[in-house]
C-alpha cells in the first residue's frame, strides 16, 4: 500500500476522503498502521506514522492542529492533506516545512498561532535512554546550545520534570473545549522499567487513551535467550480537554516512601515479615527485636515483644515461618 500511495501523493497529494477510508479499518482504541505513509521526513528517527495526525484530525473533527516538537514536517504534511490549518514549533533553527516556527519550548512564551488551535498534538522524545537526539545530528548545533533543551538528551528525571512543565504551559494557554494529543511510550533499559503514561501530568479532563501498536522497531528483530519480561509493542496516545477558561485543573503524579515499621495501615505480621525478608537468613528473636524496638508500633505496644512471638507462632501455624531451635526463627522460604 505503501508504494502506491507514496506514488500517488507525489502526483496528486491524498484527498481527504482516501484518508477517511483507511483511518475508518482502524476505527478503535486500538490502532495499527504499519506504514507511516508518504509524510514527512522519514530520516528523522523516532518520528511518528503520519496515520496518526490523520487519524485524530479526522476522529475530533479538528479544524485548526497545532504540533509541538514537529521536527520531521509530518504533521504539516497531514493537516495538508486533510484540508485543516497547521501550525508546528520545533527546535529546529531551520524547519523543514513552512508554517513550523522555530521555538525553545521551554523558555520562549506560547505563539499566538497555537492559542486559537482546537488541537494540540505533541510526540515528545522519550529521554536519553533510547539514545535518540536531534540537536547536533538532524540539525546543526554550532555552539551546543540547542542539546542542552533537546529533551532526547535529558535523563529520566529532568525529562519528566521539564515534559511536564510544557505540558502544563501550553494546556494553561489554549482555549475551553480545545484538546491535547500525546503521543508517549513505555522504555526499558537494563531492567530498569519506565512508563510515560505513569510519570507524566494529566491537565485537563482526561477524554481517551488509544493503544498505538508499534512496527518497524530495532528490537523487533532481537531474540531474548533468557527472557523474563513482555517484549514492548505499543505506545499510547493521550488525549485531553480543557474545560474551563480559569481553572487549571490537573493530575500530578508522586511518588512517596514509607518505612513499613512505621506505617499505621501495616500490621504486626506484616511488619514481622519484612524484618525476616530483610535479615534474609535465620534469625534470633534478639535479632528481630533489635529490627522493631525503635518503630512506632513498639513505642505504643508496651507488650510489643511478646506481640512478636505471637505473630511468629501464629505465622509457623500457616506455613510462613519455622520455629528452628530455641529463640531462632526463620521463613520457610529460605
Amino acid at each position: 500500500m505503501y508504494n502506491e500511495w507514496n506514488s500517488f501523493h507525489e502526483r496528486n497529494g491524498y484527498s481527504r476522503d482516501d484518508i477517511v477510508n483507511e483511518l475508518k479499518k482502524n476505527d478503535s482504541t486500538v490502532i495499527s498502521y504499519p506504514d507511516r505513509g508518504p509524510w514527512g521526513d522519514s530520516s528523522y528517527r523516532g518520528n511518528c506514522s503520519g496515520w496518526i495526525q490523520a487519524f485524530l484530525i479526522w476522529k475530533y473533527q479538528v479544524k485548526k492542529m497545532a504540533e509541538l516538537f514537529s521536527g520531521s514536517g509530518t504533521g504539516y504534511d497531514v493537516a495538508k492533506d486533510m484540508g485543516i490549518d497547521y501550525i508546528g514549533a520545533d527546535l529546529n533553527p531551520n524547519p523543514v516545512r513552512p508554517n513550523i516556527l522555530t521555538l525553545d519550548a521551554i523558555y520562549d512564551e506560547v505563539p499566538d498561532e497555537f492559542r486559537n488551535a482546537d488541537f494540540i498534538f505533541q510526540h515528545p522524545a522519550y529521554s536519553s535512554l533510547i539514545g535518540i537526539n536531534w540537536a547536533g545530528k538532524a540539525y546543526e548545533d554550532v555552539t551546543g546550545e540547542l542539546a542542552k533543551k533537546d529533551l532526547g538528551n535529558m535523563p529520566w528525571t529532568e525529562f519528566i520534570k521539564t515534559l511536564n512543565f510544557i505540558i502544563m504551559k501550553y494546556y494553561t494557554a489554549i482555549a475551553p473545549g480545545a484538546k491535547m494529543g500525546i503521543l508517549m511510550g513505555d522504555i526499558r533499559r537494563k531492567g530498569v522499567f519506565r512508563s510515560m503514561i505513569c510519570d507524566i501530568v494529566k491537565p485537563g479532563r482526561l477524554e481517551q487513551v488509544i493503544i498505538k501498536e508499534q512496527h518497524n522497531c530495532v528490537s523487533n528483530g532481537t531474540f531474548y535467550s533468557h527472557k523474563n519480561f513482555v517484549p514492548i509493542v505499543h505506545e499510547y496516545i493521550m488525549i485531553l480537554k480543557k474545560c474551563a477558561p480559569y481553572m487549571i485543573d490537573f493530575v500530578f503524579p508522586s511518588k512517596y516512601e514509607r518505612d513499613v515499621r512505621d506505617s499505621k495501615s501495616a500490621t504486626w505480621k506484616d511488619v514481622t515479615y519484612a524484618v525476616l525478608c530483610k535479615i534474609g537468613r535465620p534469625a534470633s528473636l534478639e535479632e528481630i527485636y533489635q529490627e522493631l524496638e525503635s518503630c512506632q508500633k513498639s513505642k505504643a505496644n508496651p507488650h510489643w515483644k511478646e506481640k512478636i512471638r505471637q505473630v511468629l507462632q501464629h505465622m509457623q501455624q500457616k506455613g510462613l515461618t519455622i520455629n528452628i531451635d530455641r529463640g531462632i526463627w526463620s521463613l520457610t522460604s529460605y
